[in-house]
């Protein structure tokens, strides 16, 4: 591993070797106390600095008073660069730096060619505009491995920067410190004082860190949380809505002292919920909020269709339906056969979708749709009381756009001081609580943000909040010790062996997930024992991501022990990883899910998507064998679905790597085949797919999107044959185009 020194050296080199945006900035930097133990640092904009200076310096005194020496730093910025350089420069000096938030008009980057960094982001960079398929991150701050190549400054916001991420830097996520963004939204900001929401919040900040740090009373102790799964989320599953309370009675023990300390509520229990969560999400005395949901800039989805009760109330929300599609066909040429359709199809009145009768209806169709999701309006109007908000949603943090959600949860008169929050389209199926047992150990939300960072997520608010120490039984010095190691980078591998031993379910997780940094596999047996004997939950699903880490020579094995595991969210995992590895010893417990296990259906979509990248007739096999065995009902109607989706799937393969290897065909059919590799990993047909690749006369833009579909094969069990390959490549091929070399250069570093 790269050591803090060299990484500060390197990205110092990298700083003076990119081409000059600008002049540099006059920068004024007000010192952090040298007597500190940790550093942190206020990055804002010269005005708006000048405009809340009491404000911003109250903020510096309460976290100095914590033991937090903190810099100010505030220029009129022009780059990503002058802010990057700063932090290199503060990184080199004790106290060590152990995060920054950036306030105000500060540049934002848009990072391309790292999408095997986020969860999900999946959009073609190819075909879409740049505002659309570049992802808003500030890893581009805090993790001083990674490198990038400038593209543009974007031409209508000139804040914006678009950068490529390079190959001269690393290609795994491991931010050095943790961040976060404190920017109002547009709209806050039309008063006659445009700073005012900002001072208000800072002072809020304060009052809260003061609350948290009183020592004549218990202070504030992360007991009271609340929990809510949205409609068409993982939360559809009831088994995982269902396990959530045994998860987190592990992150937050002091939250389940009483009955009162959390609640878990779930769309189902309302058909317009978003009312019932108005009053909970103003409730004073709630530590966290967590939103489990679909999301958008905008929006936070929270039902979908009217769950109907009566004949009558059926028939109504099917007229609403009916109208609602009809508004989108009405002028055009397909009015007339949607009409035709529902009078054939429902044997409806037509007269329903008359000019009157859509009229005297519109009002309540838009009532109904605006009642069914939390938007911009609605959140304006509260006062949100929780003061950490976790929105496990797509888009919800997109802090590049003048409103978005995390914005508005922070920015009233209520308590929120922070939210996590991503920039793009995110997973539903990542563990999204990863360690988040950090915030009740009295840990900085920072410091959990920085533990399980992806390439979208990101801390909108004071990254520096914590709760008052005493939600968990671990003592500080503990506590102390386990952040100066987060914070120093130090491997101290024997500290962390220490810390596997101890009780608190936390603890043992994140010496797990530290060791794992290391990438021994010599680990591997240490972490399958502690997979397969862990009393916890948590502890033993970031043992199997240990294994999937430092690809252990046990992780099949733990795969196989993890598709039948009662706790859902590793059987999901699991099955996720299955079809990432594509051995087929693997194919038989995930046809075993498919067919009987309907209670996670989740998990059940994770073991189908799986099977897709397995030989088809493998899998027709192993599914007529236990379907034969089994005492399911209908099963000849079952076995008929089966045959006919193995030869689709057959058929749809065959189409696809005919088209991939074909030259005659057009470049965009090539370049849909071969993204599809992306998710849909044909372990099986390797050979194939190096035989395109290694094929000097075929279209370098086709070598080089096959070559970057195949650093997603990290841990497919034809790895070690795609880096041979790659390395043959690199050494045999004399004039290999540059776009080819350093896609090569780039997959080899995501395999390793």
């Amino acid at each position: 591993m790269i050591t803090r020194t060299l990484k500060l050296f390197i990205s110092f080199a990298l700083l003076f070797s990119v081409c000059c945006l600008s002049a540099a900035p006059k920068v004024r930097v007000v010192k952090a106390s040298p007597k500190a133990a940790t550093s942190f640092a206020i990055f804002v904009d010269q005005k708006t600095y000048d405009a809340c200076k009491d404000e911003i310096d109250a903020y510096r005194t309460v976290l100095e008073s914590e033991g937090l020496g903190t810099y100010i730093i505030s220029a009129q910025w022009e780059t990503p660069e002058d802010i990057r350089q700063q932090i290199v420069k503060i990184s080199r000096r004790k106290p060590a730096l152990e995060g920054f938030v950036f306030m105000g008009d500060i540049p934002v980057v848009r990072v391309r060619q790292a999408q095997f960094m986020t969860t999900a982001f999946k959009m073609n960079e190819n075909s879409f505009p740049f505002d659309d398929s570049s992802v808003t991150s500030d890893r581009f701050y805090d993790d001083l491995d990674l490198a990038f190549d400038f593209i543009q400054k974007d031409s209508v916001n000139h804040n914006h920067f678009y950068y490529n991420l390079s190959i001269e830097g690393s290609v795994k996520l491991e931010p050095d410190f943790y961040s976060a963004r404190i920017m109002v939204p547009k709209s806050f900001q039309e008063g006659e004082d445009p700073y005012l929401p900002l001072k208000k919040y800072l002072q809020k900040v304060v009052a809260a860190h003061q609350e948290s740090n009183a020592t004549n009373c218990e202070g504030n102790i992360l007991d009271n949380m609340i929990f809510f799964a949205g409609h068409a989320y993982n939360s559809d599953c009831l088994t995982v809505w269902r396990q959530q309370p045994v998860i987190f009675r592990e992150y937050f023990p002091a939250a389940f002292e009483k009955a009162s300390g959390n609640e878990f509520m779930n769309f189902r229990q309302d058909n317009y919920m978003k009312y019932p969560l108005f009053s909970k999400m103003q409730q004073e005395d709630t530590d966290i909020f967590l939103f489990y949901e679909h999301g958008a800039t905008h929006t936070q989805y929270i039902n979908g269709s009217y769950t109907a009760e009566t004949s009558k109330e059926n028939l109504r929300e099917l007229k609403r339906s009916l109208r609602n599609s009809y508004r989108r066909y009405k002028g055009s040429e397909r009015e007339a056969e949607f009409i035709g359709y529902v009078s054939e199809n429902y044997h409806l009145d037509t007269s329903m979708f008359s000019t009157e009768e859509l009229e005297k209806e519109w009002i309540a169709d838009s009532t109904a749709r605006a009642d069914v999701n939390i938007s911009l309006e609605d959140l304006s109007r509260l006062k949100t009381g929780s003061r950490v908000t976790i929105l496990n949603a797509c888009y919800n943090g997109s802090f590049n756009k003048d409103e978005y959600v995390a914005g508005y949860h922070l920015f009233n008169d209520g308590r929120t001081v922070v939210t996590q929050g991503n920039t793009v389209n995110v997973l539903q199926d990542k563990w999204a609580e990863e360690l988040i047992g950090f915030l009740a150990l009295g840990m900085r939300v920072g410091m959990w943000q920085k533990e399980i960072a992806t390439l979208e997520s990101h801390l909108v608010g004071d990254p520096t909040f914590r709760f008052t120490q005493g939600g968990s039984p671990v003592d500080s010095k503990t506590v102390d010790a386990l952040a100066e190691r987060l914070i120093s980078g130090k491997k101290d591998p024997g500290f962390w062996q220490e810390l596997l031993k101890d009780k608190e379910p936390t603890l043992r997780a994140t010496a797990i997930k530290q060791l794992s940094k290391t990438r021994n596999p010599q680990l591997s047996e240490l972490f399958y024992d502690i997979f397969t004997n862990d009393t916890s939950w948590i502890v033993r699903l970031q043992a199997l991501k240990a294994l999937a880490s430092i690809k252990g020579v046990h992780l099949t094995e733990a795969v196989k022990r993890g598709i039948d595991d009662p706790y859902e969210m590793i059987r999901r995992q699991s099955c996720h990883m299955a079809g990432d590895i594509g051995d087929p010893v693997l194919i038989s417990p995930l046809v075993k899910t498919s067919l009987f296990s309907n209670e996670v259906q989740r998990t059940v979509y994770a073991a189908q998507s799986a099977l897709q990248v397995f030989d088809p007739e493998q899998v027709r096999k192993e599914y007529l064998r236990q379907l034969e065995l089994s005492y399911l009902t209908g099963k000849e109607n079952l076995k008929e679905i089966i045959e006919k989706n193995m030869d689709t799937s057959t058929g749809r393969i065959d189409k696809q790597m005919t088209t991939l290897g074909n030259k005659e065909a057009s470049a965009l059919e090539r370049e849909s085949a071969i993204r599809q590799l992306r998710n849909n990993h044909l372990h099986y047909r390797t050979n194939e797919l190096l035989a395109v690749l290694s094929d000097n006369s075929q279209d370098p833009q086709v070598r080089q999107l096959l070559c970057e579909a195949l650093g997603w094969y990290t841990l497919s069990i034809e790895r070690e044959q795609i880096m041979h390959a790659i390395k043959e490549c690199l050494a045999n091929e004399k004039s290999m185009p540059a776009n080819v070399e350093k896609e090569m250069k780039k997959t080899l570093k995501r395999l390793i």
